[in-house]
């Protein structure tokens, strides 16, 4: 099996952490799920690290991360030994996509999306956000995402029937 990382993006609350949590059981003997450093933390779907805010700022300055950027008031960093051999699959901003294309050959980006509604929907249950919060996000464009290996995946589907679509998928990356 040829190193692999299989980049995983979109918008806050299209079901990115949670799909990734229910695969997990299936693929953690063949995949390595990169952890991500946060200043937040964790909610009940999230598996990354809390970090302090001047913590991060220390790890970013001595070249720790691989990738590190700044969302929704939080710092977000990839350590550059959480890589391992293998298949790598790793939540980012689209924004980092380039930082990976230019370390690695094979990177695969998978944006993950779900119709208005559904995402509407979602962000109101997770909590994290007032109604205006949620309105300028339901709002907000995005420009085109470049990437050498792009793949779309709708993910507006029930848990269990979007799980097993992304199975699909990630066999088809891993094999391929």
């Amino acid at each position: 099996m040829d190193d692999k990382i299989i980049l995983i993006i979109g918008p806050s609350g299209v079901g990115k952490d949670t799909l990734l949590k229910s695969i997990k059981k299936e693929y953690k003997d063949r995949v390595n799920f990169v952890r991500r450093y946060i200043s937040r933390i964790p909610d009940k779907n999230e598996d990354n690290f809390f970090i302090e805010e001047s913590a991060f700022s220390i790890l970013q300055t001595n070249n720790f991360f691989i990738s590190s950027w700044q969302a929704h008031e939080n710092s977000y960093g990839i350590s550059k030994t959480s890589i391992k051999k293998g298949v790598n699959i790793i939540s980012i901003s689209r924004s980092k996509i380039k930082d990976f294309e230019e370390n690695y050959e094979k990177v695969f980006t998978v944006n993950i999306s779900v119709k208005r509604e559904v995402l509407k929907s979602r962000l109101e249950k997770r909590g994290r956000e007032t109604k205006v919060e949620i309105e300028k996000r339901l709002n907000r464009s995005y420009d085109k995402i470049e990437a050498r290996n792009l793949i779309e995946f709708d993910n507006s589907f029930s848990e269990e029937e979007s799980k097993k679509e992304f199975i699909k998928l990630l066999e088809k990356i891993i094999n391929n």
